[in-house]
């Protein structure tokens, strides 16, 4: 009996001298906040290049913590992420250590595009010119301000207004039109290209219009009243 029990002891005795010590696996946790900043750098690469700042609203993610090995973290994406306009987005991912995929994340988001706006600083009456004095900028979400948006206050300054604008309201660009060069009554002189050859006409404007607008012009030579386009204040051109 003594030797049985002498046998059992030795052999626990060499289990306990011999076995290796097992390494526990280090991990770390992904948390929801790592994962919103993964989600807004998928945005920031994929919004459009004159949109210079946005904001990440409503951020959600499932699941909402992971636990990864220790190790070069990255990702794959596995939907494509379409960022032309603001609004909810959704995205996703596989997360990769060093290579190794450690689990798939889907993230929700909501996308504001942030800008400059350009305001009335004050009341200015229906085709007033604008001069900077009755201009001041604002940095605020345009999510909803469309392609008419005037982000520099040079657009504007120049410009005559089509409607009157209240203190704090908004600039756009279909507001704006350029003040006219010539009136009605104007001498003008009128030319007409076709390939190298150039001819000219002294022209009587018969209504204003700005550079690059179409008015309508009188030959003083032949009398006939033309269709042309404002070149400056002194010159129209007629098209061949």
């Amino acid at each position: 009996m003594r030797n049985i029990f002498f046998v059992i002891m030795l052999v626990c005795f060499s289990l306990l001298h011999f076995a290796e010590p097992v390494e526990a696996l280090t991990q770390k946790k992904i948390m929801l906040q790592d994962f919103k900043e993964i989600f807004s750098g998928i945005m920031k690469e994929n919004i459009p290049s004159h949109i210079k700042d946005f904001r990440v609203t409503d951020f959600s993610c499932e699941p909402e913590a992971v636990a990864i090995p220790e190790g070069k973290l990255s990702y794959r994406l596995l939907n494509p992420v379409l960022c032309a306009t603001p609004g909810k987005k959704f995205v996703s991912v596989v997360l990769l250590v060093d290579g190794n995929e450690c689990d798939r994340i889907k993230m929700y988001g909501n996308i504001q595009f942030w800008g400059t706006v350009v305001l009335a600083s004050h009341s200015i009456a229906r085709r007033t010119p604008l001069s900077a004095e009755d201009i001041e900028t604002d940095f605020r979400d345009i999510s909803m301000l469309g392609d008419n948006q005037i982000n520099l206050p040079e657009k504007a300054i120049g410009k005559q207004l089509t409607k009157s604008l209240r203190a704090g309201d908004i600039i756009f660009s279909y507001l704006l039109k350029s003040p006219p060069v010539v009136s009605r009554g104007d001498l003008v002189t009128i030319i007409a290209r076709s390939g190298g050859l150039q001819v000219s006409a002294p022209g009587e404007v018969k209504n204003a219009g700005a550079i690059g607008e179409i008015v309508r012009v009188k030959n003083l030579n032949s009398r006939r009243v033309l269709q042309a386009r404002v070149v400056d204040s002194s010159l129209v051109e007629v098209d061949l």
